[in-house]
């Protein structure tokens, strides 16, 4: 009896359904959170979208797999909707249907129903009736919606559910997903409570507990830079007037199902932050870090005299981007109100490594009395910081040291109600992993001038050479310019050295012709020495070398093991260049044997395994060597 008993049991647990949807949208049945759709002409899981970034996806890793799933209109009595499935490429695989509107396949019932999901076999007892649908393919799946309710009328799902399930019909969480959830709590005053969780393209995943916001209708998406994407990262980041957001990364009501959404693997520090260089007056300073990982790097300069960064008065905060394997920041050596900071002053540094960067940008919240929760899922669980910048907003405040309270997590109560809700962007961030156990240091400025004022450096590509022109308006103790070039804007290597002009306070101009650019993009910067051996360096500049292909070359084999053979079409064979993708030239190297005057045999068996370059006058072709 014992055996029967257990066995019972088990297969009750087994069989038990955990659904996705109203279970994670409402935790309790007092609790508010319903999908809209057609909200203020909202595009989200509507049938007329063809936005990939406003779809609700359910993913499908199996073709063993099933969909089960059921509805609860709100608006059952006021009007009709239909719903479709599309596969990962688009094509209709569930028809054009009626969402259910009584009682009956794909009909849930009441909360408890939604909470306990689809009833498969029976079980669970107090599940739906689900409809279901069985994939002949696997990926991103998509379900939209229709409805009569007409033109900018909002269409609301009190209850929903959709659940995938394994060939066993065991739940797999983890599965419903967009990147733009469109949500209401059905009243201004009503709280969400809800925790949904984010996966970033670098693969970290965390958990936001919404813990008692009041947004009424709303959008749930997350980003890597904030409110908007110019490239400065300390602009980006703050809140705003008006609508600011953008959807970039994943949402997902329960924990991503890791067997599809792998975690990253946290960076490790190479080379701890440090000032390349004497540091000089009037003058850009450069940073250094070496990180195993590309991440985001926030430098606090402390020059005001007060312990700490000070939001809003001379001292500074650097957002930027940083390559794995070494990377530099530039400062313009100038404090917050623009001047540029002077020998006496002593300039404090603390900074901030981080990967897995999450912006969460809400427009139309009407407030949030307690902040939100943040919770590192992977790949490794912790509570995490959120930080905010609210200075562009009227009586906004300011954290970049980071709150993880209960109650503190960038909360803006009533008091303050009028400057946010329907006119406001709030923007919100935290980090898959940091590291604040960076070097803290200080230096002063070493008090003279840099003893050149550039007043400009640029280059353009012309002939598939690069130009670099550079200009001074004066110099003083000037030695001599190191001309720079890279492929990834962090590992830099000497072109030419050109001397200066000493002492002048007349325009010089300075030009040099890269004429075996790298193939791609390049990094120029400029390293001017002094007399007295100090040194610094300019801001960098890019250009990217595109071959001109007329087509006039053929090469073949392609790709090739010894030898090629080089239909050079109406070109000169004298002209025949044989170079490496960094610029290297490999012509004297290899035997070049003319067949006709048009055609050459050239002897690559003396090349390293790669891709090379082929050119001849204006036109090239790239061949492989194997």
């Amino acid at each position: 009896m014992k055996h029967l008993i257990y066995i019972l049991f088990t297969i009750l647990i087994s069989t038990n359904i955990f659904a996705e949807g109203t279970k994670q949208l409402r935790p309790t049945s007092s609790d508010y959170g319903n999908v809209e759709i057609n909200d203020q002409h909202r595009p989200f899981a509507l049938e007329s979208n063809t936005d990939s970034l406003h779809r609700l996806y359910i993913h499908i890793q199996n073709t063993s797999e099933k969909i089960y799933f059921g509805f609860q209109p709100k608006d059952k009595n006021l009007g009709t909707g239909t719903f479709q499935i599309r596969n990962a490429s688009g094509i209709i695989v569930y028809t054009q249907t009626s969402v259910p509107i009584a009682s009956g396949a794909g009909y849930i019932e009441d909360y408890n129903e939604a909470v306990a999901g689809p009833k498969i076999g029976g079980l669970p007892a107090g599940g739906y009736n689900p409809l279901s649908f069985s994939p002949a393919t696997t990926g991103d799946f998509y379900i939209e919606f229709t409805t009569t309710l007409g033109s900018g009328v909002t269409y609301h799902f009190d209850l929903f559910d959709i659940t995938v399930v394994d060939a066993s019909n065991q739940p797999i969480n983890g599965r419903l997903w967009s990147y733009a959830w469109d949500l209401s709590t059905q009243g201004g005053t009503n709280v969400y409570n809800a925790t949904m969780y984010v996966y970033t393209t670098d693969k970290y995943t965390t958990s936001i507990d919404f813990n008692g916001m009041q947004p009424y209708g709303f959008v749930v998406s997350c980003n890597s830079k904030g409110t908007q994407n110019t490239g400065n990262e300390a602009q980006d980041r703050k809140s705003v007037t008006g609508n600011h957001t953008y959807p970039e990364f994943k949402v997902f009501l329960s924990a991503p199902d890791p067997n599809v959404y792998t975690s990253a693997i946290t960076p490790s520090m190479i080379e701890d932050l440090k000032v390349l260089g004497t540091p000089l007056t009037g003058s850009p300073v450069n940073f250094y870090l070496n990180m195993s990982k590309s991440g985001t790097v926030e430098i606090f300069l402390d020059l005001d005299g007060v312990a700490g960064y000070q939001a809003g008065n001379k001292d500074v905060v650097i957002v930027d981007a940083i390559n794995a394997g070494g990377d530099t920041l530039v400062w313009n050596g100038k404090d917050a109100t623009g001047t540029y900071v002077v020998q006496n002053v002593t300039v404090g540094v603390t900074s901030r490594f981080a990967t897995g960067v999450t912006h969460f940008p809400i427009y139309d919240d009407e407030y949030s009395q307690y902040g939100i929760i943040v919770n590192r899922i992977s790949p490794n669980a912790s509570r995490a910081s959120v930080y905010w910048d609210d200075s562009k907003i009227n009586g906004g405040t300011v954290n970049l040291t980071g709150a993880s309270g209960n109650n503190d997590g960038h909360n803006y109560p009533t008091n303050i109600k009028a400057d946010y809700g329907d006119t406001i962007t709030v923007n919100t961030w935290w980090n898959g992993y940091e590291n604040n156990d960076l070097k803290s240091f200080s230096f002063s400025m070493d008090g003279t001038y840099l003893p050149i004022s550039l007043l400009s450096f640029n280059c353009e590509n012309k002939n598939d050479s690069i130009i670099i022109n550079w200009k001074t308006a004066s110099e003083t103790n000037n030695d001599y310019f190191e001309l720079q070039r890279s492929e990834n804007g962090t590992q830099w290597k000497t072109l030419v050295k050109i001397d200066g002009n000493g002492n002048s306070t007349v325009i010089l101009n300075y030009k040099y012709i890269d004429k075996l650019p790298i193939w791609g993009t390049s990094y120029y910067r400029l390293k001017q020495v002094d007399f007295d051996g100090k040194f610094s360096y300019s801001h960098r500049i890019s250009s990217t070398n595109q071959l001109s292909q007329k087509h006039e070359i053929k090469t073949f084999p392609n790709p090739a093991i010894k030898t090629i053979t080089v239909d050079i079409g109406s070109g000169n064979g004298n002209d025949i260049k044989i170079l490496g993708l960094d610029g290297r030239d490999f012509t004297n190297l290899l035997p070049i044997l003319k067949i006709n005057d048009s055609t050459y045999s050239i002897d690559i068996s003396n090349l390293e395994i790669g891709t090379y370059i082929l050119k001849i006058n204006g036109d090239a072709n790239l061949f492989m060597k194997q």
